[in-house]
Formats: C-alpha cells, structure tokens, sequence
C-alpha cells in the first residue's frame, strides 16, 4: 500500500505530465509579455484576455518548477529511507555490485525548527505571503553569519544549498501542520491564519 501510495504522490507531482512543453509555454509568456508591455507603452488598453493568458502561463510554469523540486526532494529522502532500510535488514549475499551512491554531509546544519522559525518571521517580513524567491531571499538574509557548514553544501540534484533545500521541505511539512496556508496559489508561502 505504501509503494501504492507513493507511486500515486509522483504521479501527482510529474511536472511531464503536462501536455505543453515548458520550452512551449516560456516562449508563449514571452510573446504575451512582450505584446503587453508594447499595447501599455503605447498607452492602448489591453485586453483582459491577453492579461488573464499571461497569468496563467505564468502560473503554470511556477506550478511546474515547483512540482519538479518536490520530486528531487522526494527522491533525496527516498534515498536516505533506503539506506536505512538496508542499514537494518543487515548483510546480504552480494548477487551484484552495489550501485555507487550520493552521500549526505555529516557535517552540522541548522535545526528543522530554527527554518520553520525563520520562514515565518521571513513570511511576516514579507506581509503575511511571498514568493518562494523572496522569502528564501529573505531567510538569507536573517541566517547571514549564522549558516552551519553543512548549510552550505550544495546539492546537485535541486541545484541549490542544502539549507534552501530543507527550507522548502521544511515550508511542505508547515502546511501539513497548519502553520502555513494550504491551498496557496504554486509558488507563494502564506502564513496560515493561526500564524499571524
């Protein structure tokens, strides 16, 4: 049940899954923004239509990016869940070479709950919500001096530090606990009422 169920969260998550490219949809926001920004300069009133297929575009591709960083961070706790998983079955019969892996930092990183701690002072900073950018932009600067070295590792499979990484996992587990609003349009952090 559980392979079940999460083979069903990944499938929920696919960023392939959508029917336009994002290569597609990128070049058809620029065109859009491009035509908008012409009509305004121009002092032409534009359109709702054209304004409401920018947003949406815009929507959809932050939808995208999101859901691609939530299967590397799937993949990587995955991974820690199976090295665990092989740390307590024990030894087996060697039938075929081990497949060389990623190892994690062992190095000192900042606690789970000086993050959720600083992403809500961030958010509150920001007006109660803000972008994903913004906020981690934010936490960066409120953590400046204060980052562990194993903070600052970088992690190949979302292209960022480990701290922006946890950060973003940490901000999933927010919502499952009510700390921050669940149903936030892709891409925006929202203080949950309780928070505020």
């Amino acid at each position: 049940m559980l392979v079940d169920l999460c083979r069903n969260v990944i499938d929920l998550l696919d960023p392939e899954s959508v029917e336009t490219s994002v290569a597609d949809q990128e070049a058809q926001l620029r065109a859009i923004a491009k035509a908008v920004d012409q009509l305004e300069k121009s002092g032409v009133p534009v359109p709702a239509p054209l304004r409401s297929e920018k947003t949406r575009l815009a929507v959809a591709l932050a939808v995208q990016a999101d859901a691609k960083q939530a299967l590397a961070q799937l993949a990587d706790e995955f991974e820690d869940i199976l090295k665990d998983l092989r740390e307590r079955i024990g030894p087996t019969p060697a039938t075929t070479e081990p497949r060389p892996r990623g190892k994690r930092s062992k190095l000192p990183a900042t606690p789970h709950a000086v993050l959720r701690e600083q992403i809500v002072r961030a958010i509150q900073k920001l007006g109660g919500s803000g972008r994903v950018a913004e906020v981690i932009e934010e936490m960066g600067r409120q953590l400046e001096g204060r980052l562990l070295p194993g903070d600052l590792v970088w992690r190949a499979t979302t292209n960022e530090p480990v701290w922006q990484n946890t950060a973003k996992w940490e901000r999933f587990q927010m919502t499952q606990d009510g700390l921050l609003r669940r149903g936030s349009p892709r891409g925006i952090w929202e203080l949950a009422e309780s928070s505020q």
